[in-house]
């Protein structure tokens, strides 16, 4: 059976991982994918090569896709660039600002020559305000929107950032989903349109902390940046600066209910959301929580106090009986928890194999590869790996062919150096 997006064809103008993984899911539920290269190859390749021109990081966000390398700087590459955008349905960029369109590919020119093109872009921090035109990536995403501090852990006097890419990954899934959205207004309308993706956009959807109750917070935000910038402007420590936000937030500091516990033989994760299932972790564990209590007294200094004696008491209890003794108990009374793992051990655990989490399909270089799954699996269109991430060119000739060249005006284009 055919994909749900059987027949729409892709030209991926992007670098690195948000574009790039954008247009791999959209290969994984049906679509043809182009990935334009440069002859040198995008710089994720050059990432820690394993093989020349091939790193482990670009086969992760490239599956699926068909490769071109082409210099699009070339003075006779732009009459490729134009049928390359004539045939497409979608176009995805996410050159640093200004890129797209010293190179033709801005949504001005493309609409042009496709009026009913899906144009999707992916910036740092949106095409308006001070910083539209600065480079941007996950890293910087997570320090200036705010999910670095939400992460509590410092080392060395610096701040730890989430280390999956959060901004870059959540971006690639939105950017898919809008762009299916926007076929499906296209089959509607027959009208193309332009997206806007950034990865500063998605780092303030990620959090809570983004959503405030203007009748409420406003008062409590404001007194927070009085603070920060008093405490900024005498040098106050990173160090100094977490421990002033935790303050604002004493509950945090008694959090038995929702965590990662130490057992007698190694770590299981515990989450309870609700009244009912907290009541069944304290039957679980024995304990009597103070803070759930007629009559508690729930001044900001009580409910931390309360909150450490709890801490060090069901820390305790945890150490005292191993993981499967702890799993086997809360199991029983239906209490959300599973065994902390790395992920290279969950290639032969059973769970992921009964589900067909993992797939497996063939590189040219490498040969068999395992990776994820497509992450939703569809009955009627289904969902699959295309293929592995290309070699870099791998398919400059059929991809031509396509369009319409003849083998002779293929080989007067190597020759060039327009492509390769």
């Amino acid at each position: 059976m055919a994909g749900a997006l059987e027949g729409v064809r892709v030209l991926d103008c992007t670098q690195i991982i948000a574009g790039p993984l954008s247009a791999s899911l959209l290969s994984e539920l049906g679509a043809e994918v182009v990935k334009i290269e440069p002859l040198e190859g995008e710089p994720w390749r050059l990432q820690a090569e394993l093989l020349p021109k091939e790193s482990r990081a670009f086969l992760t966000q490239n599956r699926g896709k068909l490769s071109l390398a082409v210099d699009l700087k070339h003075p006779e590459s732009p009459e490729l660039r134009d049928r390359l955008i004539r045939w497409a349905d979608v176009v995805i960029t996410n050159y640093r600002p200004g890129v797209a369109e010293s190179l033709g590919l801005g949504y001005d020119a493309v609409r042009a020559i496709n009026p009913s093109a899906i144009y999707c872009e992916c910036t740092a921090f949106g095409n308006q305000g001070p910083n539209a035109q600065r480079r941007g990536y996950d890293i910087v995403a997570q320090a200036v929107s705010g999910v670095a501090t939400s992460n509590p852990h410092i080392r060395d006097g610096i701040p730890q950032i989430v280390g999956f890419a959060p901004a870059d990954v959540v971006t690639g899934v939105s950017m898919a989903m809008g762009i299916c959205a926007a076929l499906y207004s296209r089959a509607q309308t027959g009208q193309g349109q332009r997206l806007d993706a950034s990865l500063l956009g998605t780092a303030m959807f990620l959090q809570a902390g983004a959503r405030e109750i203007l009748a409420l917070d406003g008062d409590t935000r404001a007194a927070w940046i009085s603070q920060l910038d008093e405490m900024r402007s005498r040098g106050a420590s990173i160090e100094e600066l977490y421990a002033a936000k935790r303050a604002r937030a004493p509950e945090l500091t008694g959090n038995v209910y929702y965590r990662i516990y130490q057992t007698k033989d190694g770590h299981i994760a515990v989450g309870c959301l609700g009244p009912s299932p907290r009541a069944r972790f304290r039957q679980a564990l024995e304990f009597r929580d103070a803070r759930y209590e007629p009559g508690f007294e729930s001044t900001p200094e009580n409910v931390r106090r309360v909150g450490e004696e709890l801490t060090a008491l069901c820390e305790s209890k945890m150490r005292a009986e191993s993981s499967e003794y702890w799993l086997t108990r809360l199991d029983s009374l239906d209490i959300a928890c599973g065994p902390l793992k790395f992920v290279e051990e969950m290639a032969d655990d059973p769970q992921v194999a009964a589900n067909e989490y993992l797939v497996e399909y063939d590189h040219t270089l490498f040969g068999p590869l395992r990776g994820p799954a497509p992450v939703v699996k569809m009955s009627g269109t289904p969902t699959r790996v295309q293929r592995a991430s290309p070699a870099l060119g791998e398919h400059t000739d059929s991809i031509l062919c396509t369009l319409g060249y003849s083998p002779e005006a293929i080989a007067k284009m190597r020759d060039g150096s327009i492509v390769g």
